[in-house]
């Protein structure tokens, strides 16, 4: 089953885009990447850890939670552009800036993993944060001072992964 929902703000009243990231922006997410995709490589492979990182990478996957208090947060708080991480963050961090005309320098080091995944997953831990999807956690750049405010406000954690920059629209 396939659902698609389409809405509508009223004529400029969207306050979060995809097209609004400007160079020198930082970019930043919420909570851990890669865990949906941990728990779905668990199931599918049939794959067997401690019952508790089992339980949170099955629930990862099957019952994601979207951050939707923490994008209300996001507009309130002054951040340019976002979108929720349901390809993957460099797949989404492409359409950011895609639609911004920017570049972006993503700093793989700090992507925020869960020690669950790491530990069961080891140097794949990268792969599935980058490149996994479906954690429908949040992507949003906006000024360092911005990002300060949202992460004290923040109720899950807050963390900046690398900068927009200057130069081929999507290149990251």
């Amino acid at each position: 089953i396939t659902v698609t929902v389409l809405g509508n703000t009223g004529r400029g009243k969207a306050m979060l885009s995809r097209s609004a990231a400007r160079p020198g922006d930082k970019v930043a997410v919420t909570g851990y990447l890669g865990t949906a995709a941990a728990g779905w490589e668990m199931l599918t492979r049939r794959l067997q850890f401690d019952p508790e990182a089992a339980a949170q990478l099955k629930r990862a996957f099957l019952r994601p939670s979207p951050r939707i208090a923490e994008g209300q947060l996001l507009a309130q708080q002054g951040a340019k552009a976002a979108i929720d991480i349901s390809d993957g963050l460099v797949s989404d961090l492409h359409q950011i800036c895609k639609a911004s005309h920017t570049s972006a320098r993503l700093e793989a080091d700090r992507v925020p993993i869960m020690p669950e995944v790491k530990a069961n997953f080891g140097d794949r831990a990268i792969e599935l944060a980058l490149s996994g999807g479906e954690d429908y956690e949040l992507l949003f750049a906006g000024d360092a001072d911005t990002i300060d405010k949202i992460e004290e406000a923040a109720a899950c954690p807050v963390t900046i992964v690398g900068e927009v920059t200057a130069g081929e629209a999507g290149k990251i």
